[in-house]
């Protein structure tokens, strides 16, 4: 998800209006919610029509800064349907709420939130894009239809999204946890390597075509599955797609 200013998301939103017809207007706004972080896994699942992004931070809070955009006849209409949306921190999950969506009222609601670098998570969407930065723990991260992107992460984690592309960026000189599983059905893989990363890197994908950034030692010839030490080796990378190109290169 595009890591917009709240300023910037307000002004494209309002800017795109309500459908290119004119036959409906939209109201956005942008609301946050602060609490002291929960124990356990911080959960955010169930958005319909919207992404999550999460990033950790050196504080023990969780924050959550939820951007409504919501469709009606009139703006009117349109604000009474965002007065109607609700996020609720209740215990670790974190949930949105709101009134059934019609052909002409209409609604969606994204997530960006601050969460302790060291934090279990689970987050789930339908239709919309996933990232996570700078977090650590078990993490648990899915989308349907849209790009997940993970940035240094560390722990144990399990990634998958059906229809979008799947971006990893490695940080530092190795994975810190147990290892990454990561898998997009239908969409382009990149694998972003530090300089002198050491890992177990295991990468394909069985329709596509693979793009090395930089040379890697492997047993035989290089085919669309790739199995080999980066490094001296350590914790394992795997990461696949089923159609679309696996491209692994220098951050």
């Amino acid at each position: 998800m595009a890591q917009k200013d709240d300023g910037d998301w307000m002004d494209d939103c309002r800017r795109d209006g309500g459908d290119r017809w004119s036959r409906r207007e939209v109201f956005c706004e942008v609301r946050e919610t602060r609490v002291r972080a929960p124990g356990g896994t911080i959960t955010m699942e169930g958005l319909r029509n919207g992404g999550v992004s999460v990033t950790g931070w050196d504080r023990d809070s969780l924050v959550v800064r939820t951007r409504i955009r919501a469709t009606a006849r009139t703006r009117a209409e349109a604000r009474s349907i965002a007065g109607q949306i609700r996020t609720v921190v209740r215990g670790s999950d974190v949930i949105v709420d709101g009134p059934r969506s019609t052909d002409d009222e209409q609604w969606s609601a994204s997530l960006y939130a601050m969460v302790p670098r060291r934090t279990d998570l689970r987050v789930g969407t339908r239709n919309g894009p996933v990232s996570v930065d700078q977090v650590s723990g078990t993490l648990d991260l899915q989308t349907s239809n849209g790009p997940l992107s993970l940035r240094d992460l560390g722990g144990t984690v399990r990634a998958r999204t059906t229809n979008g592309p799947l971006s990893i960026s490695l940080a530092g000189s190795r994975w810190n946890g147990s290892g990454l599983d990561a898998r997009t059905t239908n969409g382009p893989l990149t694998i972003n390597v530090p300089d002198g990363y050491n890992a177990r890197l295991e990468a394909g994908t069985t329709n596509g075509p693979v793009n090395l950034g930089f040379p890697i030692t492997v047993v035989g010839r290089i085919t669309r599955d790739i199995a080999t030490d980066l490094g001296s080796g350590g914790a394992t990378i795997r990461a696949t797609t089923t159609n679309g190109p696996l491209t692994i290169r220098r951050k």
